[in-house]
């Protein structure tokens, strides 16, 4: 099924180059598509597509700087126009950011809404006059489970990432009647270079945490969400229930919360950026 769904159509995916953009653009070229790989990595994208060879000529990349409207633009037409539709845009390109709100600077607040809400916003707007021109099409952005829960010290990273998820959600009641499908896809931990990449600054080598999920089987999650229509995709399982959970009864994770924050507050005063991500492991009370 989800082959089939995929197998033929144009797909375009910023933050292709590593993590869970890699692992979809992967699986998207596995199940027959035509993917266009878009990512402000010059060189890593260069080696990826290199290596992705092998797919009969479907894997085109683009080195694209999504925090600029109008590369977004040229991104998303030239894909429609060189390969003659725009079936799927995976929004995906975006930026980790957990810090004490106090050390954010202004500069931290504009790179982060840039980079994973104006990349989005960006992509939508180019991507909706080809989409209601062919009456068909679907959009997936890629928000998190901290666009649906609260996490301290995560601030700048749920401004956005709530405003992705509610962007989403409006916008696929709106466009059902022009044929568009859009989606949200919220994980909790994923392997990715994510943790080692600061708001502002260098990428340094860092483990993701030990809950992680491969990228390989959030994409496989992802895109059998895609394939089924659904409009949020949140995973895995522990991560999703205390989504329901905050959804319904809030009061039954402030404990769940607090202990996250004190527990993150400790961590940062030792330094301990590990530390910092284990802590979501604190128990949610039944």
């Amino acid at each position: 099924m989800v082959t089939n769904h995929f197998r033929g159509r144009v797909c375009v995916v910023t933050g292709a180059a590593s993590g869970i953009g890699l692992a979809v653009s992967e699986a998207l070229l596995d199940h027959g598509a035509i993917v266009v790989l878009a990512d402000f990595d010059a060189a890593r994208l260069r080696t990826v597509v290199k290596r992705l060879n092998a797919h009969s000529g479907r894997a085109h990349p683009a080195t694209v700087d999504v925090t600029d409207q109008h590369q977004v633009q040229s991104l998303v037409g030239d894909a429609a126009a060189a390969h003659g539709s725009l079936d799927f845009l995976f929004n995906n390109a975006g930026v980790g950011g957990t810090l004490p709100t106090a050390e954010a600077t202004l500069e931290h607040w504009r790179r982060i809404v840039d980079l994973n809400l104006w990349g989005v916003i960006y992509g939508v707007h180019a991507a909706l006059p080809i989409m209601r021109r062919q009456g068909s099409g679907h959009i997936v952005n890629t928000g998190s489970m901290a666009g649906l829960v609260p996490f301290p010290y995560q601030s700048l990273y749920c401004t956005t990432k709530y405003g992705v998820v509610g962007m989403s959600e409006s916008l696929r009641y709106e466009l059902a009647a022009d044929g568009i499908r859009v989606s949200v896809v919220c994980p909790g931990n994923v392997v990715s270079r994510i943790f080692g990449t600061p708001i502002l600054g260098k990428t340094v080598d860092a483990e993701s945490p030990e809950d992680a999920l491969p990228a390989e089987e959030a994409a496989r999650i992802i895109l059998a969400g895609v394939a089924n229509g659904d409009g949020i995709i949140a995973f895995p399982e522990q991560p999703r229930e205390l989504w329901r959970r905050y959804a319904s009864t809030p009061e039954r994770v402030e404990g769940y919360l607090e202990e996250v924050a004190r527990q993150r507050r400790v961590a940062f005063a030792k330094g301990d950026m590990a530390a910092v991500f284990r802590s979501t492991h604190a128990r949610i009370e039944p």
